[in-house]
């Protein structure tokens, strides 16, 4: 539950990035979404998402191995050196705007400088917090795991990015927080940073180009070089959509499941008129076992002070969906959408432990291998709803519950020499509710 929390405020507060420039239009069109750029915010508010980031790394501390757990359990194994590289997209692209004649807010000289003085704040802050908190890596190879150097200079670039263009089109915002939000996630799981470490690293990230663009503001007596109060008018008649979205998910028949799991997923539609879209997702579900005692049970090769637990590895189920889309829009900031959908499902074997504990906190436990598991790919059909909200141009905010069933076949392999293997099917029926992060575009 904590880390959902954590997720769910990673991606909010990037949206509170992109909305601190812009308003609802006083005049609304009928059926569609419509706003009005304003001018940016303040600098005492622009601090308040860096904070908040900062503060639920501190929380986040007693939960990191939570989330190190998740990742361990389905791809222990991943290593993907793209983040070495992502953490610098989004700087790329506002020099390559540069390059090819795209006015933003500044010409290329002064936007150098707003990110080289963005990149010495936040890599003086960095290191002088690396070398004096020592935190071991996930992976121990170091002692200068926290804050994440990675996610604090792809957050300090999607920053630089978001106020030279922002203010132009917000899918350059939207394309610099993605990239940023990539590079914390990478960093997870490739084994090298805490989840404390990446939140930190990105409100880090924040300030410093927020500070840079106060002093070099202050420098230049002025908020940019070809700073104007914007007045862009933004209207969207076709809800086509590419979407993020987490949320709480559990199995609604499988009773024994005693801990809510996470659901994740990548969701896009292209709308032909205001009403009717296609589309399609891909999702996975992290369902987590509560450990089981066995007290009742008596076992020969248990000794009287050993309790016998059950631990069933969590169950993983990844889907690939095709959705038809029906939309409402309800005045100038809120749509409301339903869906049906029918695609394919895979899910992630695992292991069934007994494992042996002693009455005292202090007794070693031992684990014994019962049995594994894996289910056969299956068809899975669905609906949803959900509930957006405008919170900038292009730029929405949903709350949604979807519903999937599939009756995959289960293969169980016993270790026990005297018990048959066998083979059965597996009826799955999951809800899933959450917040979605949705970037709308323009369809002709």
């Amino acid at each position: 539950m904590k880390v959902l929390f954590y997720l769910l405020a990673f991606l909010i507060l990037n949206i509170f990035r992109l909305n601190g420039q812009y308003q609802r239009a006083p005049s609304i069109k009928k059926d569609t979404l419509y706003f009005e750029q304003k001018q940016p915010l303040k600098f005492w508010k622009r601090i308040v998402p860096p904070g908040i980031l900062l503060g639920l790394s501190a929380l986040s501390w007693q939960e990191r191995d939570q989330v190190r757990s998740i990742r361990n359990r389905y791809i222990p194994d991943f290593h993907n050196r793209l983040d070495d590289y992502m953490q610098y997209g989004p700087a790329a692209t506002v020099f390559t705007l540069n390059l090819v004649g795209v006015q933003g807010r500044n010409r290329p000289a002064r936007a150098a400088v707003n990110w080289g003085g963005g990149m010495l704040i936040m890599g003086g802050i960095v290191n002088v917090i690396k070398s004096t908190s020592q935190i071991m890596r996930p992976d121990g190879t170091a002692k200068n795991s926290f804050p994440s150097g990675h996610t604090a200079t792809a957050f300090m670039n999607a920053t630089f990015l978001h106020r030279e263009y922002g203010h132009v089109n917000p899918l350059y915002s939207i394309l610099g927080y993605t990239m940023s939000t990539y590079t914390g996630i990478s960093r997870s799981l490739n084994n090298r940073h805490w989840l404390s470490d990446i939140l930190a690293g990105a409100g880090i990230g924040i300030l410093s180009a927020d500070l840079s663009y106060l002093i070099v503001d202050n420098l230049y007596k002025n908020k940019g070089d070809f700073f104007s109060d914007f007045k862009v008018q933004t209207e969207l008649e076709k809800p086509s959509f590419l979407s993020i979205k987490i949320g709480q998910a559990f199995y609604m028949d499988m009773t024994s499941f005693e801990k809510i799991g996470l659901e994740g997923a990548l969701e896009g539609a292209y709308f032909f008129n205001r009403r009717w879209g296609l589309g399609c997702e891909i999702g996975f579900m992290h369902i987590p076992f509560e450990e089981e005692s066995l007290e009742d049970i008596s076992l020969d090769q248990l000794s009287p002070n050993q309790i016998p637990y059950l631990d069933i590895q969590s169950l993983g189920f990844a889907s690939f969906m095709t959705n038809g889309y029906y939309s409402k829009f309800l005045g100038s900031k809120l749509i409301i959408q339903g869906k049906v959908s029918a695609g394919l499902g895979v899910g992630v074997g695992g292991k069934v432990n007994l494992i042996t504990k002693g009455p005292g906190t202090s007794q070693s436990s031992t684990e014994i291998l019962l049995m594994e598991y894996s289910l056969n790919r299956t068809c899975v059909v669905g609906t949803g709803v959900s509930t957006t909200m405008m919170v900038a141009p292009s730029i929405g905010l949903s709350l949604y519950a979807d519903y999937k069933y599939a009756n995959p076949k289960v293969n169980i392999w016993y270790k026990n020499r005297d018990v048959s293997n066998e083979s059965s099917h597996l009826s799955l029926s999951s809800l899933s509710c959450g917040i979605r992060f949705v970037s709308f575009f323009s369809s002709p």
